[in-house]
């Protein structure tokens, strides 16, 4: 994949060229997370305010209301804490979207390393293809409790992952500075 775009200011003559490889669409979701990633990051450090919905404070801090300090405080206090809750919402896709470059996650809820031996059994099976009969093999683990892979671990990191995810698309209008 190959992305070039110009700059925003001059939008009228802005040169914008992609291609798009046969091989970016094989993983498209890690394709994207390797562009959108290192992206929210940069919002996040960039940012000058939050998107509406997290703007909606009391009070009121234009010189209207200057004659109730009480609108201006309440509305820095409301804004602040805007501010905390829009962070939040960014750290959480940006973790989603970081654990998503990674090539293997769930790599750290894997311990031990499992080995197989495939032996025979005394079953058979008629083979739908062929017609003929045909002995099954077991696969069989040579170091049963030596290695263990910690499945409610996945889950939780696959529930934090689409949380991210959703929280991407429930605010991917307000992207922007």
């Amino acid at each position: 994949m190959k992305v070039n775009i110009g700059k925003f200011f001059k939008k009228a003559d802005r040169r914008i060229n992609i291609q798009i490889d046969k091989y970016d669409t094989w993983n498209l979701d890690h394709t994207l997370a390797l562009i959108i990633y290192p992206a929210l990051i940069q919002l996040k450090q960039d940012k000058h305010g939050v998107p509406g919905c997290f703007a909606e404070v009391g009070g009121d801090h234009t010189g209207i209301q200057d004659s109730f300090v009480f609108y201006k405080e309440t509305h820095d206090e409301s804004f602040d804490a805007a501010c905390k809750q829009w962070d939040e919402v960014l750290d959480k896709m940006i973790w989603a979207f970081q654990q998503l470059t990674l090539d293997d996650y769930t790599a750290k809820y894997s311990h031990g390393n499992p080995k197989f031996d495939f032996v025979k059994t005394d079953k058979t099976h008629l083979n739908p293809i062929t017609g003929k009969i045909e002995e099954l093999m077991e696969m069989v683990d040579q170091n049963p409790g030596q290695h263990w892979i910690d499945y409610d671990g996945i889950t939780e990191h696959e529930r934090r992952i689409q949380e991210g995810l959703d929280l991407f698309s429930k605010h991917y209008r307000s992207l922007w500075d």
